[in-house]
């Protein structure tokens, strides 16, 4: 906490010295996001045995900016919390909901190439693929080397990154043991070009992932040794030592396996139209060295039907394992993966998904149709409507088995049930925003077995919450 505290005070102290500089400029932000909730099946069905309940969670961020002609720095103080984990009467932390959200360095070589280093968010498109998780307290950075190029003339963009990984201390990065649940090494490479007086944009992007081989365990079978007693004539008894049986684990530090992710965006806006479609697909090892081979693809169209109202259409199809393929099962895998993409504003807003899709590549599919409304009452205030029902690619789950006669597979229905979502915001000032909502999931028999219950025993879902969002400038020094 201390060296976190003195690292800020040493970047302000820096930051107002070189404020005045020629056009240098800093800046000190923040926000606060106290958000209430009432769940009662969010994030996964219940049933009779559950009760719904309320929470608090926080988040507050301090923000320190410095742009000049060459340089520009932040560095972001983040404290992520749920109301009452750490003790009011105490200077004891009993967690530590402190940390460094983002800090980086951006240095401008040209007015077309700049190098950013250091942890920060990463967000491309609609965040399919990357996606700063801003719905969660605590958001999504990384720590990346990013080189930046553009060409504003041209109407181009492009990122090319890249990110090698290490528990500290780093003794030997390329094959040294790494045992975060994370990536080990990660690049990608992303192109954007802009048409028709920036109605029409596409982009591209390729990702390449790479993480260790889990470590995996094995059983060492137990020994039965008999020892013989014996006297100087003859033997006269024994006895049995039994060792029982042991695990063992095996580390494989030095096996990497790389996925790589390639595929596009296309976004068309004219007069009350808009059109957005991509799609990606999956290469490469799954990180226990299974094959991949994953696709996702998706779009919607919107259309403003008078000047208030907005209506919207849109699919996604996330391809799964089928689980009934148990063969193919022990060398491929299919799910489409997306770890760091922003998942709460795809799925639905009670993120009944969202743990389902984080199994990275392991999970069976979904399908995702959907259609909103949205009415803009005036600048400050809109209402926004949603349903979406929720489907698997293939009529199987993976089952229990408990008897050596039972199949790893069941068959199922593939509805995965519907959900309506209403959302309201208001902005009484640009700094300012109330976001409330109301969520209702109408679940079916497969999704009751998705979530471990029994069929029938499932209740209706119901999700409520209130965020405030506020965003103030607290200091700007003048621009000279």
């Amino acid at each position: 906490m201390k060296t976190i505290f003195t690292k800020t005070f040493c970047l302000f102290i820096f930051a107002i010295v070189f404020a005045g500089t020629a056009t240098a400029q800093f800046t000190i932000s923040g926000e606060f996001r106290p958000r209430a909730e009432y769940r009662n099946g969010y994030g996964k069905l219940g049933d009779s045995t559950m009760t719904g309940y309320g929470t608090i969670l926080g988040r507050s961020r301090i923000i320190f900016d410095y742009n000049s002609e060459k340089v520009q720095t932040r560095l972001s103080l983040q404290h992520a919390f749920v109301f009452g984990e750490n003790n009011y009467g105490s200077d004891t932390i009993t967690k530590n909901t402190i940390n460094i959200y983002e800090g980086w360095l951006r240095y401008n070589f040209t007015k077309n190439f700049a190098v950013r280093i250091g942890r920060m968010g990463l967000t491309y498109d609609d965040m399919r693929i990357f996606g700063l998780s801003n719905w969660s307290q605590y958001g999504a950075t990384h720590d990346i080397v990013n080189l930046e190029f553009k060409a504003p003339s041209a109407n181009y963009a492009g990122d090319f990154g890249f990110a090698v990984n290490n528990a500290a201390p780093a003794t030997t990065p390329f094959l040294g043991d790494y045992t975060l649940k994370n990536y080990k090494y990660m690049s990608y490479l992303y192109n954007q070009m802009k048409f028709l007086k920036e109605k029409l944009v596409v982009s591209v992007l390729g990702v390449m992932d790479a993480y260790q081989m889990s470590n995996t365990t094995y059983i060492i079978p137990g020994k039965t040794d008999t020892t013989w007693i014996t006297n100087d004539t003859a033997t006269i008894g024994y006895f049995i030592i039994k060792t029982p049986k042991t695990t063992g684990t095996e580390t494989h530090k030095q096996t990497i396996y790389a996925r790589g992710t390639v595929g596009g965006t296309v976004a068309f806006n004219w007069k009350n139209l808009s059109v957005f479609a991509n799609g990606f697909y999956q290469t490469g090892k799954y990180k226990d060295g299974r094959n991949v081979s994953a696709y996702f693809m998706g779009g919607w169209v919107s259309y403003r039907v008078v000047k208030p109202l907005t209506l919207m259409v849109g699919y996604e199809q996330l391809s799964g394992n089928n689980a009934s393929n148990t063969t193919a099962a022990k060398t491929d895998v299919h799910g489409f993966a997306t770890p760091f993409s922003t998942k709460h504003q795809f799925y639905g807003y009670m993120d009944l998904f969202t743990t389902y899709l984080g199994q990275d590549a392991l999970h069976n599919g979904l399908n995702d149709l959907y259609g909103r409304a949205t009415v803009r009452f005036s600048e400050k205030t809109s209402l926004e409507a949603t349903y979406r029902w929720f489907s698997l690619p293939y009529g199987y789950l993976p089952a229990k088995v408990v008897k050596t006669t039972d199949l790893p597979y069941q068959s199922v229905k593939t509805d995965l049930g519907s959900e309506i979502d209403v959302m309201f915001l208001y902005k009484p000032f640009p700094s300012l925003e109330l976001n409330a909502a109301y969520c209702l999931y109408m679940q079916t028999h497969t999704k009751e077995i998705m979530d471990g219950l029994k069929p029938g025993t499932g209740r209706l879902g119901q999700y409520a919450y209130l965020m405030i969002t506020y965003k103030p400038n607290f200091f700007t020094s003048e621009k000279k």
